[in-house]
């Protein structure tokens, strides 16, 4: 087990505090406007507008508590109920309806998951290809006798180390730089892998002739 002195844990709590005190400042603080212009609305088409503003800002702070519980394999954030029988095509289709990612137009097996728990994970690596892509990403699928597999490709600018890659599913590896280059947490690769993993899955990364290639691997159903 990898122990740490004084000034390591140190920095390490210097980061947590620092990414997550960002990321929370925003929908709180907007959560707090709204519940004050709301307690001052009178007019009721304004209540109307500002009540849903209000309801999205909470659930994105919560998505982010749900996150760092995921990511800290918190065992509140396993699910309870037994995984079924999930279109995994369909799910990557969905979660880039709204963006530049292709997507390969195939059919494959259905893998035994937690259909919500798949989609969160599948949202995750595609906004990190978006956010550190330098060319438009792609996906398709691989299939073999016991898993079916999808490999997210992201052109980047310079081949990267086995080492740094690994480095991604570090908690708040990218935190400190998304403060100022970036949205968010940094904990994308490590949600997506901590839950693809709840389901007997897997999320690895590695170089490919100066593409970086996510794999999210689910059993077969």
């Amino acid at each position: 087990m990898t122990t740490f002195g004084p000034e390591e844990l140190d920095l390490v709590r210097r980061r947590v505090v620092n990414v997550v005190g960002h990321e929370l400042r925003t929908p709180l603080t907007t959560i707090r406007g709204l519940a004050e212009l709301l307690g001052d609305a009178s007019d009721e088409e304004l209540r109307e507008t500002l009540i849903p503003a209000l309801v999205r800002n909470a659930r994105r702070a919560e998505r982010l508590l749900d996150d760092l519980l995921i990511a800290g394999e918190i065992d509140t954030a396993r699910p309870t109920v037994a995984p079924t029988e999930v279109d995994l095509v369909a799910i990557v289709r969905d979660a880039v309806a709204e963006s530049d990612v292709g997507v390969e137009d195939t059919e494959v097996p259905p893998v035994v998951a937690h259909h919500d728990q798949i989609a969160h994970a599948v949202a995750h690596l595609v906004e990190n290809a978006r956010q550190y892509a330098d060319g438009p990403p792609a996906i398709r699928f691989e299939v073999d006798d016991g898993t079916v597999s999808v490999l997210l490709r992201t052109p980047v600018d310079r081949a990267l180390p086995p080492v740094e890659l690994e480095l991604g599913f570090e908690l708040f590896f990218r935190g400190e730089q998304a403060v100022t280059r970036a949205a968010g947490l940094g904990i994308g690769l490590p949600v997506a892998r901590a839950l693809a993993r709840m389901d007997g899955g897997d999320v690895t990364i590695a170089d490919d002739g100066g593409d970086v290639v996510t794999r999210l691997s689910l059993p077969r159903a």
